[in-house]
């Protein structure tokens, strides 16, 4: 072994190509992971700066699928909102259930403004969710509407003002997209630290293209658009075969950077229950990637790219130290640049992390990031192969 500052051309092109794959990782992080956790934080600083007279009316939409008991809960909440104007929330359960009745009816005795409706039993060939919202959305009497389902655990009185700050009697804002975070409590199963970072790098995925002005998805727990914008848009005929996708082919149809905002203040938050327990976060990652296919503005693949660059780096990187070896000065060289990279990926991860009130990783943040691309490959295959249920006439 030995130094030599003289490095065979085939070493040092590969060198070039291993650093620039570790730049162009930088780039999208600082351009997309640093632009989330950036705006989560003046998010936090800003305060309400329109007058109480300014906020227009709402209707809150609660789907429900018979869980009466997590339902109260969060009715709780949702009706003792410090709301300076009139709001209605309207429940909106997947067919008759009486102990949801009884829930709704005690409640209705001390809050005016809550109603209860039902999706007719016996529905075929229609997704009963989106049968379920477009009734809600239907009975709302105002134009603003905020959606979000008993799974969802709404913590701040403060929620309803913040996910509807953004519209006005003259603003052209439509849609405001809000998020869902899971509770590193809630999980307490084998893998959890890679469900705890798929979800976070799921979620960065599409808010920072949200936040750069190219919404295409948001998230069924914590969303909020104008009822007209809806209507206008016929609801959710163009996906009506599909037992999903209220959360993004309806988005992607009626989002534009010209009409979207997205919020992401720490009242405005929900946490999901249960929502990385194995089997769910599962369902629903088969049910994003399927849903993926139909959306208009198809969704960027610079984070699926960041993961194959930094494979990439590392193969070249190696390649190059062996090539010239027993040179070391390739070999410290390859060593920076690698290190660089891992100390890249553990100081963004875990601010987005902090940020979208996840886990707190650290050395397991290199590992799932380069083995990523891997893991969306496996889950686009399974998708295939599921027996879920994806056509309603399935």
């Amino acid at each position: 072994m030995y130094f030599s500052p003289i490095i065979s051309y085939t070493a040092l092109w590969l060198i070039g190509v291993c650093a620039l794959c570790v730049l162009v990782v930088a780039a999208y992080y600082f351009f997309r992971v640093r632009t989330v956790i950036t705006y989560r934080r003046r998010a936090d600083n800003e305060r309400p700066d329109k007058p109480d007279a300014d906020y227009l009316p709402a209707s809150v939409i609660i789907y429900s699928q018979g869980d009466a008991e997590n339902l109260r809960e969060l009715l709780e909440i949702v009706l003792n909102q410090d709301y300076p104007a009139a709001y209605e929330v309207i429940v909106v359960n997947e067919g008759e259930a009486g102990d949801v009745r009884d829930t709704v009816g005690m409640l209705r005795g001390r809050y005016s403004n809550l109603y209860l409706t039902f999706t007719p039993e016996g529905v075929v060939n229609l997704s009963r969710k989106k049968l379920a919202l477009t009734l809600g959305l239907k009975a709302a009497r105002y134009d603003v509407a905020v959606l979000t389902t008993s799974a969802a655990i709404i913590s701040s009185p403060q929620w309803l003002r913040r996910m509807t700050r953004r519209f006005d009697v003259n603003s052209p804002v439509e849609v405001v997209l809000g998020v869902a975070v899971v509770d590193p409590e809630e999980d307490s199963h084998t893998g959890r630290r890679r469900r705890a970072f798929d979800f976070v790098v799921e979620t960065v995925r599409w808010l920072g293209v949200a936040i750069a002005g190219k919404p295409f998805r948001g998230t069924e727990y914590n969303i909020a658009y104008r009822r007209s914008a809806f209507l206008r848009n016929k609801g959710f005929a163009r996906s009506l075969n599909l037992h999903y996708g209220d959360d993004d082919i309806f988005i992607s149809e009626i989002a534009k950077g010209s009409n979207t905002e997205v919020e992401l203040s720490e009242d405005s938050i929900v946490r999901l229950r249960h929502g990385n327990h194995p089997r769910l976060f599962n369902e629903r990652v088969l049910r994003r990637i399927f849903t993926e296919r139909f959306i208009r503005r198809k969704p960027r693949v610079l984070q699926l790219l960041a993961g194959i660059l930094q494979v990439v780096a590392i193969l070249t990187g190696a390649a190059a130290a062996f090539i010239d070896w027993p040179n070391l000065q390739v070999a410290i060289i390859v060593s920076v640049i690698l290190a660089a990279m891992i100390a890249m990926d553990i100081i963004i991860w875990r601010k987005a992390m902090k940020a979208l009130k996840s886990r707190p990783l650290l050395l397991t943040i290199p590992w799932l990031v380069l083995t990523h691309p891997a893991r969306r490959a496996m889950a686009r295959l399974r998708s295939r192969l599921s027996k879920q249920k994806k056509y309603t006439w399935d």
